[in-house]
């Protein structure tokens, strides 16, 4: 609509008018539903300066003779010019008094100092959006650094079960010491349970895996009645402080799975997590065999 944009051109730098065009077909669809524009082209007028910002139907003349005539019968106000002073704030009318006192001369030179300062502020503001980025781009990475791959963990203390765990149900695993079968006996129990967690991963559960060597959290194990012999699973929720254990007789990825979907449920019974938990700190695995320790002649 060239008389649009011709009117758009007008009030472009108007303090109380502007002429804006909405897409009802694309981006703007949501924009013109919600004001229940139907047909099209449609023109709504608002006047926000008078409390209401329910836009009314335009229904004068469509030609641009006839719209700038609506517009400054009815929605133009006071504009801060010579010839219209009371539309100028105190401030306002004070800047522009002194530029009228000025000579020409004077008034081309503030003019361009002020032109000069607007420059060097823009190229200061466009190093500065610069260094904004960079420093964003910075902060993710440091963010990231701290967002690890989700994958099934051993439990080395307290700080990283917290980290793990603190805002998701966790199934933790104690598994038999090193010495009690070695390294094919425990990456058997591992993969069983990371066959567990990355069900549980695919089903979409938020639910994290930790593992332990049996004896590495003594008092956790007596606090939980774990006594029973490892391997040995316990389903931990520190937000509901609640602990549920699993009763079943097989260690692999189904019976995981199956505990995990029982406790999704409800039918494992749960209990009050034991007072001031905290997981004590242990070895990383470094993937081996274990050492017997050497006796000390005496």
């Amino acid at each position: 609509m060239p008389d649009m944009e011709k009117l758009g051109s007008d009030y472009k730098s108007s303090r109380s008018v502007g002429i804006f065009t909405v897409d009802c077909a694309g981006t703007g669809e949501a924009l013109c539903g919600k004001h229940g524009v139907s047909g099209y082209p449609t023109i709504k007028t608002f006047k926000y300066k008078a409390g209401s910002k329910k836009g009314e139907d335009y229904n004068g003349a469509r030609d641009y003779g006839g719209i700038k005539k609506f517009i400054e019968a009815n929605l133009a106000g006071p504009e801060c010019t010579l010839e219209d002073k009371a539309g100028c704030e105190a401030a306002e009318l004070k800047i522009l008094e002194e530029s009228e006192r000025m000579s020409v001369g004077d008034r081309r030179a503030k003019i361009k100092e002020m032109e000069d300062d607007i420059k060097k502020k823009k190229g200061d503001a466009k190093a500065l959006e610069k260094e904004v980025k960079e420093l964003g781009k910075t902060s993710e990475l440091y963010k990231l650094g701290g967002e690890k791959p989700d994958k099934v963990e051993q439990l080395l203390g307290d700080a990283e079960f917290m980290e793990h765990c603190a805002h998701r149900t966790c199934v933790v695993s104690l598994l038999p010491h090193i010495l009690d079968g070695g390294a094919a006996a425990r990456n058997g129990f591992l993969k069983d349970i990371d066959g567990a967690f990355k069900k549980a991963k695919a089903d979409g559960q938020p639910v994290g895996f930790m593992w332990s060597q049996g004896g590495d959290q003594f008092e956790i194990e007596e606090k939980m009645a774990l006594s029973f012999g490892f391997p040995a699973v316990v389903a931990v929720n520190v937000k509901k402080m609640r602990f549920g254990i699993h009763r079943g007789s097989g260690f692999d990825t189904a019976s995981l799975t199956k505990f995990l979907g029982q406790m999704m449920i409800g039918r494992v019974p749960l209990q009050p997590l034991p007072k001031d938990l905290k997981w004590s700190k242990a070895d990383a695995w470094d993937g081996k065999d274990g050492q017997l320790p050497v006796e000390e002649d005496l």
